[in-house]
């Protein structure tokens, strides 16, 4: 007896990508129905309405790991990193994270003059073209040299964005940007101020924008430049109006957050998202004498669904989830991470960024499977059973 093809449609749309990538390999029907543009952008939406996440673990021994974020919440039982290997396992090995947006993940070697473009969940990669020769290729001490990566939702596109100080052919701070869409890089309007100074080389996405921590003017005058992916545009940011202390930006989940590092507390602020109301609140404040003891850093990773609880990274070497309203602690034991790291968040998802002769990363059906015995594969493969989310 066959299943209805809607039913089957139902049913592997409602399943998380590592489920998906091995249903692939069950017939050709469910291979091209997986990799269908329609399909992975409707398996993506429901991804992010959903928050399914993964979290990528970039350790100090120059790999990467990879976990579930439902994993790190199980009760007290230890979750399980998995090493990035395989045909990948070159690309991101000894690279750095720059930033994820909307399902994918910006990796930088040599200087940040190799980039590429990485989906975690797929394990596929893709190397960017070197930006243009007018663009410098290293930087000193001195001179500013900045990357960011992001999501432009008015163009459905996937953006890099170079910042570098140029002394010969266009003298200046010049800005030029690579899109997935198109494959190339352009060159667009300089920074506008020749004063700034930005602190930190990495662009935080947020609200379809990458930002940076600069300062400006003789009077040292900080603040946040924005660039908005989609309207091609700088603008500047205010600072929350609550002390200069020590502030520093983090990544937060897919957005970002500025910390106030005072002598006995850490203040964690974050944009508001919406729109309306106020730019800016305060969601956290911790103490050094506190449930955690004494640290030299911390940042939030991500917070619960809830919103009761945060994921704090400890000084690069330890995760614990803290009760906001308690204020109580809880660690999390990962197996497999080395004992110096970064943890971030990205949405787990089936978007392709390979073209047919790059997809070497999967495997592909068998041309065997036809007609009763892929009917006969695809039953006793539902049979089976999952664990949907309805």
């Amino acid at each position: 007896m066959s299943l209805p093809q809607d039913l089957i449609d139902l049913v592997l749309f409602r399943l998380p990508v590592k489920p998906l990538l091995r249903c692939r390999c069950v017939c050709k029907g469910w291979c091209s129905l997986i990799d269908s543009n329609a399909f992975v952008k409707k398996h993506h939406k429901r991804m992010i309405e959903c928050s399914t996440r993964g979290v990528i673990i970039s350790g100090f021994d120059g790999k990467f790991y990879l976990t579930d974020f439902e994993s790190l919440d199980g009760g007290g039982d230890e979750a399980v990193a998995v090493p990035m290997n395989g045909p990948v396992k070159s690309i991101v090995s000894g690279a750095e994270f720059f930033g994820a947006a909307n399902g994918l993940v910006c990796l930088s070697k040599n200087q940040m003059n190799e980039l590429f473009i990485l989906n975690p969940s797929t394990r596929k990669a893709r190397k960017i073209p070197s930006a243009p020769a007018y663009f410098p290729r290293s930087f000193d001490s001195s001179e500013i040299g900045l990357c960011g990566f992001g999501y432009d939702h008015v163009n459905d596109d996937y953006k890099i964005v170079k910042i570098g100080e140029c002394h010969v052919k266009f003298r200046g701070i010049l800005v030029i940007v690579y899109s997935l869409k198109t494959n190339s890089w352009k060159r667009i309007q300089n920074v506008p101020s020749k004063n700034t100074q930005f602190l930190g080389d990495r662009g935080l996405f947020a609200n379809g924008a990458l930002h940076w921590f600069t300062i400006s003017g003789i009077m040292d005058f900080a603040n946040i430049v924005s660039y908005d992916l989609g309207l091609e545009m700088f603008k500047e940011i205010p600072f929350p109006p609550h002390g200069t202390f020590g502030r520093s930006l983090v990544p937060v989940e897919e957005s970002f957050g500025i910390l106030y590092n005072y002598p006995s507390r850490v203040d964690v602020w974050l944009m508001n998202n919406s729109g309306e109301g106020n730019l800016w609140s305060k969601v956290l404040s911790l103490k050094q004498a506190g449930p955690l003891g004494p640290f030299s850093f911390v940042r939030p990773v991500a917070f619960s669904k809830c919103h009761k609880n945060v994921l704090l990274e400890v000084d690069r070497a330890k995760l614990v989830w803290y009760d906001i309203k308690r204020k109580r602690v809880k660690n999390v034991r990962i197996h497999g991470i080395p004992n110096s790291f970064e943890s971030y968040l990205f949405i787990e998802s089936l978007l392709q960024i390979t073209n047919d002769k790059e997809d070497k990363l999967l495997q592909k059906p068998s041309q065997d499977n036809q007609g009763k015995k892929e009917q006969k594969k695809r039953d006793g493969f539902l049979s089976k059973g999952f664990k949907l989310r309805l």
